[in-house]
């Protein structure tokens, strides 16, 4: 029996050609002694032995095309299971061993099909990190968008900061985060911090409110370096000796000097407009190279939408003190043009009914009547004045003041400052909102202005009409000297602010005037239908 294997393990590792040469081999020799045979047996045998060589030179050819043949059909069953999707993904092709041939394309066959289970799982793993870095990126915008909108809503400088900081915790782990700027807007204001926050699971540094907490001596240096270089600066081994922490602790701000205590690495970026530096954004963390060229991006990211809130912030700021000192401004020249000339004119008349009265023969009575009556009109109109120059400093009271009310006041002041006889028809309530009654307490205001002052009137009458909610109407008359509405007036703005105020309120005004024949000013608001 052992010989016989060893036959046919050495029969299976020929090749096939030498397989059929082998078997043709076996046969011709078969053949060779069956015609022996018959040179030395009669004729009879003759025919069994040429029956019997054909059928030996059948059976070896049927044998080989059969073991082929089922070995190819092995191999391709096990192909047509690897094509299916629910195929095993440790299933391995058969190993052929009937020829060299089948052995050596089956062998290539595996190694092709552990090749290409290598590139699908190398596939898997890029499309599986591709995902993780997508699903990043989205939130990393989402994010960005979040804060962008976030930024806009703020206009205070503190919540802003902590808005960015807080944003920032959302894309990246940090121990905390920190931004400084300078004091004052010129070179040598100190380094103060705007804003502080501890990373998520991590102890706040100080229960206490650190902003405006200067800046240590030992950062003050890299602040001055990332001003100056304008560039992010990151530090991932971060070491402070005993000596030098001592030191900090002795000259400078004990809070200041524990703030990065912990920290082994840290990144650094600044907050740039333009080529004006508005600060340094920093982001420490407890362990050492923690930093890398990722997270310097987020970080620029999220600086330069903070940088650009800030820029935003201090312009808003500067308008707001513009607007309160063009008031300031206005309210001293409404002060100097009515309320001092009124009490200046009052201060004269009193000099003079007190000097009249020590005169010999005294004033008549009714002199002294017309005169004190010509005071007590002036005070009125002084304190009518004053009452106004109130409601202008407190917004909240103007707004919640009715319209007729104020237009009383304003009415007063008018009759007050000159000879101009004033009637008025005014409705008590109105139901409007308080930007309507503020847009329409203005027209009127500039209105009366213009009569008292330019149209030169003897009298002039007042209208506030209220039918419904939704729609009112205020008439202003006068018979003064009239004017040309078609005509530049270089100089003037009070017509142009009234056509403003009424379009900006989505009221119909119309202005009627002529030379010598008066003005009548019409303002009408409907309110849209509910």
């Amino acid at each position: 029996m052992g010989l016989i294997d060893s036959g046919r393990r050495w029969f299976d590792a020929q090749s096939l050609p030498a397989q059929i040469g082998i078997t043709g081999s076996c046969v011709l020799l078969l053949a060779l002694g069956g015609v022996a045979a018959m040179a030395v047996t009669p004729a009879w045998p003759l025919v069994l032995g040429i029956a019997g060589g054909a059928l030996g030179a059948g059976l070896p050819a049927i044998w080989l095309a059969q073991r082929s043949g089922k070995a190819v059909n092995t191999l391709a069953d096990a192909a047509h299971v690897l094509r299916r999707d629910d195929a095993p993904l440790d299933m391995e092709l058969p190993l052929l061993d009937c020829t060299q041939e089948l052995r050596r394309a089956s062998v290539n066959l595996r190694r092709m099909v552990d090749a290409a289970r290598l590139r699908e799982r190398l596939l898997e793993e890029r499309n599986a990190a591709l995902e993780t870095r997508l699903a990043a990126r989205t939130h990393e915008l989402s994010t960005l968008q979040d804060l962008s909108i976030g930024l806009a809503s703020k206009s205070n400088l503190h919540e802003l900061v902590d808005e960015a900081l807080a944003a920032l915790g959302q894309t990246m782990e940090y121990a905390s985060a920190s931004l400084w700027t300078r004091s004052e807007r010129a070179a040598g204001g100190h380094i103060v911090l705007l804003g502080y926050r501890a990373g998520t699971g991590h102890q706040q540094a100080s229960s206490e409110d650190l902003t405006g907490m200067r800046l240590s001596r030992a950062n003050l240096q890299r602040y001055e370096q990332i001003e100056r270089e304008r560039q992010p600066l990151i530090e991932n081994r971060a070491r402070q000796g005993l000596l030098s922490w001592l030191w900090s602790k002795v000259t400078d701000d004990a809070r200041s000097s524990e703030l990065y205590r912990a920290s082994r690495s840290w990144m650094a970026v600044p907050l740039r407009y333009r080529e004006d530096v508005l600060g340094v954004m920093r982001v420490d963390h407890e362990e050492e190279d923690h930093f890398d060229a990722e997270r310097a991006r987020l970080l620029k990211a999220v600086s330069s939408q903070t940088a650009l809130a800030m820029r935003h912030a201090r312009l808003q700021e500067q308008e707001r003190e513009v607007a309160v000192m063009a008031e300031r401004n206005r309210i001293a020249r409404d002060l100097h043009d009515a309320v001092s000339q009124t009490l200046f004119a009052a201060n004269v008349l009193a000099g003079t009914l007190a000097r009249s009265a020590a005169r010999e023969p005294p004033p008549s009575a009714a002199t002294v009547a017309a005169q004190a009556e010509s005071l007590e009109r002036l005070n009125r109109g002084a304190l009518a004045e004053m009452r106004l120059l109130m409601f202008e400093l407190r917004p909240d009271a103007l707004q919640q003041t009715p319209l007729a009310e104020l237009l009383k006041h304003a009415i007063e002041a008018v009759v007050c400052r000159g000879d101009i006889e004033v009637d008025s028809v005014l409705a008590a309530d109105d139901a409007l909102t308080p930007d309507l009654r503020i847009q329409l307490y203005r027209i009127a205001q500039e209105a009366l202005s213009n009569v008292a002052r330019h149209s030169a009137a003897r009298h002039c009458e007042v209208r506030w009409e209220v039918h419904g909610a939704r729609h009112v109407v205020l008439r202003i008359r006068d018979d003064g000297a009239g004017f040309d509405p078609d005509l530049a007036h270089p100089g003037h703005f009070g017509l142009e602010n009234m056509r403003s105020r009424a379009l900006e309120m989505g009221a119909r005004l119309s202005l009627t005037s002529a030379p010598g024949q008066g003005t009548l000013l019409q303002v009408e608001w409907e309110g849209a239908k509910p």
